[in-house]
């Protein structure tokens, strides 16, 4: 009997796997279906009084989310549950996998939200405190980027499209804290491919980004 994790955020790029996971070289896409990914998860204020919004998820019998699936060892699952503070470990029960990875008796667990009445409550979604930042967008979208790439069967489905479309929460508190905003692709290479999708399936939004 195996775990595996089911990654639906940073979590989705390679680079942002390893540090908690070393031996996760490769993951596959998969679709979690009872769950809702959105933009409601925060640091403690004990933690840090000033913080990005990330991507956080919820129960919802009605949703699903893609993301990917990789294998971990029991180190690697105590240190993500460690990497993944104020979120709960939990079973994912109907998984969609692009190509057959788990067999019957494998564990694959998500992180979700604790939300005392299960939904997100309105303080939670990204506010000019606690905005949206370009920076943890440009991972996801490039472990978004990175599936395509590596499994036809993923770039067939949009796997990228569907991840900002099954996405909720975005708003106008969204703040471009690139290192060079006006040069990306000094630090990002693909980050005009980022900004290309983004524009096309959140344009009224994406036009609204700010330089600080």
């Amino acid at each position: 009997m195996k775990n595996y994790i089911f990654g639906y955020g940073s979590l989705i790029e390679t680079e942002s796997r390893l540090r908690a996971a070393p031996l996760a070289k490769v993951a596959f896409p998969a679709i979690a279906f009872g769950f809702q990914r959105g933009w409601y998860a925060r640091m403690p204020e004990s933690l840090a009084s000033i913080s990005p919004t990330y991507l956080g998820c919820y129960p919802d019998r009605e949703s699903h989310v893609n993301g990917v699936i990789y294998e971990v060892t029991e180190e690697e699952l105590a240190a993500t549950d460690e990497r993944e503070k104020g979120y709960i470990r939990k079973k994912v029960t109907h998984l969609e996998e692009y190509y057959k990875v788990t067999e019957p008796g494998d564990t694959v667990w998500i992180y979700v939200n604790n939300f005392k009445n299960v939904v997100p409550p309105p303080n939670v979604f990204p506010s000019k405190k606690y905005p949206i930042v370009q920076s943890y967008v440009d991972i996801c979208i490039n472990g978004c980027l990175e599936i395509e790439n590596s499994f036809p069967k993923a770039k067939e489905d949009h796997y990228t499209i569907h991840f900002i479309r099954s996405t909720i929460g975005w708003n106008d508190f969204w703040a471009n804290d690139r290192i060079y905003p006006r040069r990306p692709f000094m630090y990002r290479k693909n980050a005009f491919e980022i900004d290309k999708i983004l524009k096309e399936n959140l344009p009224d939004l994406f036009d609204k980004i700010y330089i600080e």
